[in-house]
């Protein structure tokens, strides 16, 4: 009985060493933006309070959905919101929930520079978006916040959308709001990722040794 309880406890030992691995290991190993000349985009991490979103601003995301903390992400650039062509590759490790933070303001039309975009949903279509839907990313129903230090509404919502995806290379396309003039009074929409659940997964398997012992 001794022996069985030292072994089980090595094996638990075992596997959450593993997962503790698994989940600890860089996600998004490069990054390859085409078609802009714009600031160039960085991996960075973790997403918390405060993390800045952009490579070309001060901006710093608030309000983060615990889905996403400590999340890897990529400050994009900003101005990037008006790249026609733009195309981002995001290269993974392993498999991993992949996000897009969508303006809430996206396909509303002009002049919204002073509108929080709070309580909206983006319009994907008319902003030229419509690709996010056909790559299978769907609304999770939470929101994050982007501080703008010095705008009129400090405090600017995104949509979180999310895919599970394989590792290897996604391609990410543009943010050409076709309903206004190009993205203005947008900001360029954001992208993090977490791994797969192994922690749980592992420990769920040992959970069901645990229980054909018994």
């Amino acid at each position: 009985m001794m022996f069985r309880k030292r072994l089980l406890l090595g094996l638990a030992l075992g596997i959450s060493t593993v997962a503790v691995q698994v989940t600890s290991a860089a996600i998004i190993t490069s990054i390859e933006r085409r078609n802009s000349d714009k600031t160039y985009p960085q991996i960075a991490g973790p997403l918390v309070e405060g993390a800045l979103g952009y490579v070309d601003r001060t901006y710093e995301y608030n309000q983060i959905p615990v889905a996403l903390v400590d999340a890897e992400y990529i400050k994009v650039a900003n101005d990037d919101k008006k790249s026609q062509y733009y195309e981002l590759d995001v290269t993974l490790s392993q498999d991993a929930t992949l996000y897009l933070l969508l303006d809430n303001r996206l396909g509303h039309g002009p002049g919204l520079g002073g509108r929080s975009g709070r309580l909206w949903d983006p319009y994907l279509s008319p902003a030229g978006m419509s690709w996010i839907i056909d790559a299978g990313f769907v609304d999770t129903g939470a929101d994050i916040s982007v501080h703008e230090f010095g705008t009129s509404v400090a405090f600017k919502w995104s949509s979180v959308y999310a895919k599970d995806v394989s590792a290897g290379k996604i391609t990410l396309l543009q943010q050409y709001d076709a309903s206004t003039d190009r993205g203005r009074d947008r900001n360029m929409y954001g992208v993090a990722v977490v791994p797969e659940p192994a922690t749980l997964l592992l420990l769920g398997l040992g959970g069901l040794m645990l229980r054909r012992k018994r």
